[in-house]
């Protein structure tokens, strides 16, 4: 970690509590020192003139935590010292963020800057969207604070078979806020000598042709032997990424040590219906068997130590979650954020559709949370264009 205030082992990794009964802290400031409490826990005090250590020992005690509220006690002595607090707790609520807690403050007005990292309020209780996008945003930015100036190159492919959906996807990669990044983008089917023009503003596109009859499989290793990218990762074509959703994936891939990284299909949007549902299940932060297959990333040469991607028209994502597995590698899911499935309908008497053959009651079924039509949220790259 390049943030001086973090430690090597300040990760969100299996520390990130799930959606169930909130677990609160509080930290109350006073003239004379602090006092920490926890649930179930007994309190723990400490006095300024102690120095940032004393308070800083405590940090693993907020790993089962959700939310640190940090408040200033009625102190007839007198105020807290802003120089105090600046030293103090503001790179201790640092830490707490990066390892997955909630932090939020306060402050009187003297002292409203000294925990910089720290949000005044958030609507809604953990497992609900309002509240699960301030605080991942809160961790994204302390462990994107933290990443080394010489940042891994990232290439975006995207095989497709309806160049008349590659605007939009170009829009969504421009707006991605990770800076090395470059696309290769397959048109599965196109001819080589007819290829579309993609324009991505600010990124370097390669555009290349997959024959019609290859598989999605192979289809999708024509794409990754033309990136260039120290990691890949692949994009579906129709769903939607949110501005960060690159940056998460890579932020995922450094602080976890896995061989390959994704989100799950917890926001999803059904075309029948025109409804957008959030699931919440699983744990965030933590490793798993398997993840969308359209938010995959992994490095290069793992891809190619695997043998790269099954020569199979689908389920090609779980093919290579297979072989990453069967080879050792680890499989980590950071958050559902910055992504929505899309859950196209089937027209009629088609046989085409999705592998996964779960119908729109499954997802209605275990909804959190459920909008009328695609929910619209710049976070989630669902906005109008």
């Amino acid at each position: 970690m390049s943030d001086p205030v973090l430690e090597p082992g300040d990760t969100p990794v299996g520390r990130v509590p799930g959606a169930g009964v909130e677990r609160r802290a509080r930290l109350e400031v006073s003239r004379e020192g602090w006092v920490l409490r926890r649930p179930r826990r007994r309190p723990r005090r400490g006095r300024w003139a102690d120095g940032p250590a004393a308070l800083a020992a405590r940090v693993g005690d907020l790993d089962d935590v959700h939310r640190l509220e940090v408040r200033a006690c009625d102190d007839p002595g007198g105020r807290v010292a802003a120089a105090d607090v600046e030293t103090v707790v503001a790179p201790f609520a640092r830490r707490a963020v990066a390892r997955g807690t909630l932090v939020l403050a306060d402050l009187p007005d003297a002292l409203g800057g000294a925990v910089p990292v720290a949000l005044r309020g958030v609507a809604g209780a953990p497992g609900d969207l309002a509240h699960d996008l301030a605080s991942v945003g809160q961790r994204r930015g302390v462990l994107a604070g933290a990443l080394p100036a010489d940042l891994p190159t990232v290439t975006a492919v995207v095989a497709t078979r309806r160049p008349q959906l590659l605007g939009r996807v170009a829009a969504m990669l421009a707006a991605q806020t990770y800076g090395p990044l470059d696309v290769v983008v397959v048109v599965h089917g196109g001819d080589p000598d007819a290829l579309p023009l993609v324009d991505v503003p600010g990124r370097q596109v390669r555009v290349v042709a997959a024959p019609a009859e290859a598989s999605l499989g192979r289809a999708l290793q024509v794409g990754c032997d033309a990136a260039e990218g120290e990691l890949v990762t692949k994009l579906d074509d129709d769903d939607h990424y949110g501005p960060d959703h690159v940056l998460d994936l890579v932020l995922a891939h450094r602080v976890s040590g896995a061989t390959l990284v994704g989100k799950s299909t917890t926001i999803v949007h059904l075309e029948d219906l025109d409804v957008t549902v959030r699931r919440v299940f699983g744990t965030p932060e933590s490793y798993v068997h398997r993840v969308a297959g359209g938010t995959i990333l992994l490095c290069r040469a793992d891809l190619a130590e695997v043998g790269g991607w099954s020569d199979v028209p689908r389920a090609v994502d779980s093919a290579l979650i297979r072989s990453v597995r069967s080879a050792g590698g680890r499989v980590y899911r950071p958050h559902d954020l910055g992504y929505v499935y899309v859950r196209h309908r089937r027209p009629e008497g088609s046989a085409e559709g999705h592998t996964w053959a779960a119908d729109a009651g499954h997802f209605l079924v275990s909804a959190r949370e459920q909008w009328l039509g695609l929910l619209r949220r710049p976070e989630l790259g669902t906005t109008a264009t």
